[in-house]
C-alpha cells in the first residue's frame, strides 16, 4: 500500500490522524503537489508517536538482507534498534562459526514528537552504524612475529586503559612497505592488493582491489570490487587508518542507495539535488492564510522545542554546561534549566 508522506487533504472534512500518529494543525495551509493533490507540508502535522505507530512507520522501510528494524519500549521511551544476522566475529570453535546469529545495534532514541521522515533518517543512521560495526570487526591485521590475527579498529577497546597507557599507541617513524603491510589485512576473509599508486598534490592515492574469497560477503559491494584509499601521510599507520575509513564509505554509500522508505530511496545519490532544493523550498516557504493557524502552530513548535531542554547536571559536567552557557552574554533558544 502507498503511503503518502504528506498528510492529504480531502474537501473540508475534519482531518484525522493517519497511521504514523500524525494529524494537521487545525487551519494548517496547504500545497499543490505535481499530481495535483493539496497536502499539508510534514512541518504542520501535529505527532502523537507511540509503539503501534512506530512500528508502522518501520514496517514501511527497506533495508538491505542481513538486517532487520525493530521498535521499542523501555517505560515511556520509544526507541528502534537493528538486528543483524550473521556469523560471530569472534568464534571460540569451528562448530560455533559456522553458526548463524542474531546480535542487535543500540538503541536509538525516538521523541515523542518524532515525525516520520526524522524517523527513516534515524532508521538509516542506525543501520548504517550496526554496519560500520561489521567493518571495523571484520577488518582484521597480522601483528608480531606470530602472526596473530586482530582487529586494530574493533568498538571495544578499553579506552580508559588507552589513556592511562597512551605512550604506547604512538605509529613508529620506521615506513613499512604498503604492499608488505597490505598481505597481512584481510576484509570479511578477502585479500587485499595495491594495483596503482601516484602522488595527487601532498597526497598520495592507492587503488585497491579486493580478492574474491568465493564465500558469502557480509559486504556484496566489496566482493571482487575496488577501493581508491587517500592517504595524507605516506606511513603504513595513515594507510590502514584510510583503508578503514574508505570500507566505511563504501558500507555507507551502499546502505544510502538500498534504504528505501515505501519504495522511494529518499537516500540515492540518483535524486537530483536541484530538484531536492527545488521540493525543500516549496514545502517549507508555505504562505498561511488563516491568522488561526500561527496561534497553533507556535504552541506546537513550543512544547516541541521547549520539552528538548535538558537540565543542568551535577558535577564537573554541570560546571562545564554552565560555564559554556554563561560564555554567551546574549544567547537565544531553550536554555538548560535546573532540576525540580
Amino acid at each position: 500500500m502507498s503511503v503518502p508522506i504528506l498528510q492529504l487533504i480531502q474537501g473540508n472534512r475534519r482531518a484525522r490522524t493517519n497511521e504514523f500518529g500524525e494529524v494537521p494543525l487545525a487551519f494548517a495551509p496547504t500545497i499543490s503537489l505535481a499530481n495535483g493533490q493539496q497536502a499539508v507540508p510534514q512541518q504542520y502535522l501535529d505527532v502523537e508517536r507511540n509503539l503501534d505507530n512506530l512500528a508502522n512507520v518501520l514496517a514501511c522501510v527497506s533495508i538491505p538482507d542481513g538486517y532487520q528494524l525493530f521498535a521499542g519500549q523501555e517505560g515511556s521511551g520509544l526507541y528502534l534498534i537493528v538486528g543483524v544476522f550473521g556469523k560471530e566475529n569472534y568464534p571460540a570453535s569451528p562448530e560455533i562459526a559456522a553458526q548463524t546469529k542474531l546480535v542487535y545495534g543500540r538503541r536509538w532514541l525516538i521523541e515523542d514528537t518524532a515525525p516520520t521522515s526524522e524517523i527513516v533518517q534515524t532508521a538509516m543512521l542506525a543501520v548504517k552504524k550496526a554496519r560500520e560495526h561489521e567493518v571495523r570487526e571484520l577488518l582484521t591485521l597480522r601483528v608480531g612475529e606470530a602472526k596473530r590475527v586482530t582487529t586494530p579498529f574493533n568498538c571495544h577497546l578499553d579506552l580508559p586503559l588507552m589513556a592511562g597507557n597512551r605512550t604506547e599507541f604512538a605509529c613508529q617513524a620506521v615506513v613499512k612497505p604498503i604492499d608488505e603491510l597490505l598481505a597481512q589485512v584481510r576484509i570479511d576473509g578477502q585479500e587485499l592488493r595495491v594495483v596503482a599508486s601516484q602522488m595527487v598534490g601532498s597526497r598520495q592515492v592507492f587503488e585497491v582491489t579486493l580478492l574474491n574469497s568465493g564465500e558469502p560477503s557480509h559486504f556484496p559491494e566489496l566482493s571482487g570490487g575496488a577501493l581508491t584509499v587517500v592517504c595524507e601521510h605516506g606511513d603504513g599507520g595513515d594507510f590502514l587508518h584510510q583503508l578503514c575509513r574508505t570500507l566505511i564509505h563504501a558500507s555507507d554509500r551502499f546502505i544510502e542507495e538500498n534504504v528505501s522508505f515505501d519504495g522511494f530511496k529518499r537516500f540515492s545519490h540518483e535524486l537530483c539535488p536541484e530538484k531536492l532544493g527545488d521540493f525543500s523550498s516549496q514545502t517549507r516557504n508555505v504562505a498561511v492564510t488563516d491568522a488561526r493557524f500561527d496561534t497553533a502552530f507556535k504552541d506546537m513548535s513550543y512544547r516541541v522545542d521547549a520539552a528538548k531542554a535538558p537540565r543542568y547536571n551535577n558535577g564537573i559536567l554541570g560546571q562545564q554546561q554552565r560555564s559554556a552557557v554563561d560564555g554567551y552574554s546574549e544567547l537565544a533558544g531553550y536554555l538548560p534549566h535546573d532540576a525540580n
